[in-house]
């Protein structure tokens, strides 16, 4: 199953890349995620490691698989109950300010394969209120790392 998911933000794409970077934010604007941390030491890129904890799913451990500094990220849970899941950002100026764009390709267990399916809307759904929660953090300048 794939999503796809844009917002438009007013905010440069490295101002929007300076956000991201700590990972420690996704706990400020992503549903679900209660703390994350780099494993690897920076420079980040591809291979770089991290980990998201979640109420609902506990750890999930992932590893950078494509990376193009300041523009996109890609990303694939390497242990975990969404194990093969891959997710990826991207950051592009649009109009003054920027394109932000989400996509996720869900894998894992057979089982979890089947509750996404039927949660798909869900899903959808909580991805757009993450992308609306980043665009107000990063709009009204509410940004703590």
């Amino acid at each position: 199953m794939k999503i796809s998911e844009s917002i438009s933000i007013s905010k440069s794409p490295k101002e929007i890349w300076a956000f991201w970077m700590p990972v420690s934010t996704d706990a400020q604007w992503r549903s679900g995620i209660v703390k994350a941390e780099w494993n690897s030491q920076p420079p980040y890129g591809i291979g770089s490691t991290g980990v998201h904890y979640t109420n609902d799913l506990g750890a999930m451990t992932w590893k950078i698989i494509k990376w193009e500094d300041g523009r996109f990220f890609e990303f694939v849970h390497i242990e975990g109950r969404l194990k093969g899941s891959i997710a990826s950002y991207h950051v592009e100026s649009e109009n003054g300010g920027s394109l932000v764009t989400i996509n996720a390709k869900m894998a894992g267990p057979f089982v979890m394969r089947i509750i996404m399916v039927l949660m798909k809307n869900k899903m959808i759904n909580g991805i757009k209120a993450d992308l609306q929660k980043l665009k107000y953090l990063l709009e009204k300048q509410e940004i703590t790392s």
